[in-house]
């Protein structure tokens, strides 16, 4: 039976936080213990919601507001997938069920959730399937207008698997049964968790490549079909294609996966265009950075490059200026390793974030995950690149890889990171970038007062408000790689 616990009214608005001397900013210790992993989005400028994982078959709804306080925490029934406001309340996905081995189960349930007290308005299972391959699901709330749900059943059979699962996951044996398509299913709910639409897009012959939405509800699908990629936009209600363009690619396909990962946006101002970025190897075996920009209403392509290679990350060090002598540190890391961390449209500029990995075994047997500096690149709607900025953090972590968060407003880019400080130290790094004229306002250390050197924030995790943010930094578990404690710190931008 469905378990539900709702902390009542009666919590409302507690706190423990501890208010540190001098300027030292305040921190919430023991906001959560034990935890599987986390993720948070702005229900408004006051008040942030975090989806806290604390264990394969449940998981709390924690709304924070920007007072560092506890507003309320309602715990659920499942395997929390996303978290979104949706026609002014708090809808969340959840499977009914997780295994490390297996990953989520395909029957997945929903709950409205009122953002003023935490109470559970609705609960209903929206989608239900087999188990017999592994279903991603993709919600979609188009910043709380419509939840949209597309449902994908790969060719990747849900067993277990031999082999460690996070590198069978990503090897080229089973990266094509991954991306293979089965079927696929858009579904449409109203608040009340009912079923408005239904339909089956037309499935390509290749291989999946991503599934999107803008804020309209027009919907942008891309298949791997041969030697370009292809892209369909649906019209939002409409459940045939109205126009498809390719992408075309420049690098090597090999049979076994996806060559690339290509990350997708949508301007807020039109309807009709699609962005999209990728890295890939070009016919000289260099990395190379690709920017598009496709247009449905016109069928007009654009599309810039950008070799990445030894000598271009060496000028861009040399040519950082910092504006804090304390948070200076640059390293490009690797050239080959470059991955697309972010992109996103924000006033009038495609802002496009990439950085290099790499890991590394000690000899204790730990892996380490490496992110280098990363630079961020802003183009104008023609695809010119406005300013090319270095973000001077870099993070070694034992067994996890941490992640950079990013929050755009008022023509501003703001970052928090992780750098490591020694052998066992790791210090919070923020910064805030002028999208107008391409300089760094801010770089600065975070304090790790009341906080252990060790612990690191997570980008999803972080809660961005009107006027400050709040930092959740992670300790991990002792003789644990997947637990760990929360500590939240409050800071003024």
């Amino acid at each position: 039976m469905k378990k539900i616990l709702l902390i009542t009214v009666l919590t409302l608005f507690t706190t423990i936080a501890v208010l540190a001397q001098n300027d030292d900013p305040p921190i919430m210790e023991d906001f959560a213990n034990g935890i599987k992993g986390s993720n948070a989005f702005a229900f408004n400028e006051h008040l942030n919601v975090m989806q806290i994982s604390t264990g394969d078959e449940s998981f709390d709804l924690v709304a924070v507001n920007d007072k560092l306080q506890v507003v309320w925490r309602t715990s659920l029934a499942g395997f929390g997938i996303k978290t979104d406001k949706f026609k002014g309340k708090i809808v969340a996905l959840a499977s009914t069920t997780h295994s490390n081995f297996k990953g989520t189960n395909n029957t997945f349930e929903a709950y409205v959730v009122d953002p003023d007290n935490g109470k559970v308005l609705s609960d209903k299972i929206v989608y239900k399937s087999d188990d017999d391959y592994v279903e991603y699901p993709q919600m979609y709330t188009g910043d709380g207008a419509f939840f949209k749900l597309a449902v994908r059943q790969t060719g990747y059979r849900r067993k277990i698997h031999i082999g460690i699962p996070f590198y069978d996951w990503f090897s080229d044996r089973y990266a094509r049964e991954y991306n293979e398509t089965r079927k696929l299913q858009v579904v449409e709910y109203n608040d009340k968790l009912d079923s408005v639409s239904s339909f089956k897009p037309v499935r390509s012959n290749g291989l999946f490549v991503s599934l999107s939405w803008n804020k309209h509800a027009d919907m942008f699908i891309s298949w791997l079909n041969g030697p370009s990629i292809e892209v369909y936009k649906y019209d939002a209600g409409k459940t045939t294609p109205s126009n498809q363009l390719t992408v075309p690619v420049s690098f090597e396909i090999k049979d076994s996966a996806i060559p690339s990962r290509i990350l997708f946006t949508c301007p807020s101002d039109n309807s009709n265009v699609l962005y999209y970025g990728l890295i890939y190897r070009n016919q000289d075996k260099d990395a190379e950075l690709g920017i598009g920009k496709l247009d449905f209403e016109s069928s007009k392509k654009a599309y810039v490059t950008q070799v990445i290679d030894k000598a271009s990350l060496k000028a861009l060090k040399k040519g950082f200026v910092p504006i804090n002598k304390k948070v200076d540190d640059i390293d490009m890391g690797y050239a080959g390793g470059m991955n697309i961390k972010y992109i996103t449209e924000a006033d009038g500029k495609l802002l496009v974030a990439l950085s290099s990995n790499a890991t590394y075994s000690s000899q204790a047997g730990s892996t380490f995950y490496i992110e280098y500096s990363l630079i961020v690149n802003a183009y104008d709607k023609d695809l010119n690149l406005r300013f090319q900025q270095v973000f001077p953090a870099s993070s070694n972590y034992p067994n996890r890889q941490v992640t950079t968060g990013f929050h755009v407003a008022k023509n501003k880019l703001y970052l928090v990171a992780n750098s490591k400080k020694g052998m066992r130290s790791n210090v919070g790094i923020f910064g805030i970038l002028d999208l107008g004229s391409g300089q760094w306002l801010k770089t600065e250390e975070l304090s790790k007062k009341h906080i252990s050197n060790g612990d690191y924030s997570e980008g999803p995790s972080v809660l961005w408000f009107g006027n400050s943010y709040i930092v959740p930094y992670f300790s991990q578990k002792m003789f644990s790689a997947v637990k760990s404690d929360v500590t939240l710190q409050l800071n003024n931008y």
